[in-house]
């Protein structure tokens, strides 16, 4: 089981994450991420990594030193600058194409869940009730083999939020990039909401197999 989080500071790492130069567009009424919306973002990256690289190539213009520049001089400090631009284009570059993700109703609520409780500002994969991924999404069906969870907090846009986790600065182990492409993961929910202290929450969570809870009351009739 894989779970990782991140938070805010730059693309991704252990307990941090923050983004390039984004707008925000979901605060600002231009456009509105969903949890459908990020999965799609998602298997764009497992179905064609290559073309995932071209985009985050394009990063490797907006840096100076391990500063990366956003309009308007803003400067956000990376730990790894470059080093995880270059690593992330490696891998992308390298890596076979994956069948894309199965998006699961149930599992998009328990990521939902999740994402409200952590609305006034709350961090981490617990719940209140201290539930894990896991049985979160067992409240809605039944997961099967294996499960994860990514976190992504201050993002505002799906590609934003998979650009971060897939770059992964500041943890070389990649843990959020291998939940992406791992080939054992077939399904996957999603749910995007406010949050007290970065503004925003992505939950994101995978498993070997989901079936959703009508499916399974079918089944026993």
């Amino acid at each position: 089981m894989e779970i990782i989080m991140t938070r805010l500071t730059f693309f991704a790492a252990s307990l941090v994450l923050v983004v390039p130069f984004f707008s925000n567009q979901v605060f600002a009424g231009e456009e509105c991420v969903s949890g459908s919306a990020v999965i799609r973002e998602m298997n764009l990256a497992r179905q064609n990594p290559a073309l995932y690289a071209s985009y985050i190539e394009e990063l490797r213009s907006h840096f100076d030193g391990r500063f990366l520049v956003l309009p308007g001089h803003m400067r956000l400090c990376t730990k790894e600058g470059l080093g995880a631009i270059d690593d992330a284009v490696r891998f992308l570059r390298s890596v076979r194409p994956l069948p894309a993700l199965t998006l699961s109703p149930g599992m998009c609520r328990g990521a939902a869940d999740h994402c409200a409780e952590q609305m006034n500002g709350a961090m981490g994969h617990d719940g209140s009730d201290r539930s894990n991924p896991g049985a979160r999404m067992s409240r809605y069906g039944a997961w099967s083999s294996s499960w994860g969870e990514n976190i992504a907090y201050g993002k505002t846009t799906a590609r934003d939020i998979v650009i971060a986790l897939i770059i992964d600065d500041g943890l070389p182990a990649r843990k959020h990039r291998q939940n992406i492409f791992n080939p054992n993961f077939n399904y996957a929910g999603a749910a995007y909401g406010p949050h007290a202290r970065y503004r925003s929450v992505c939950s994101i969570d995978f498993a070997g197999g989901y079936t959703e809870r009508g499916q399974i009351v079918a089944q026993n009739l």
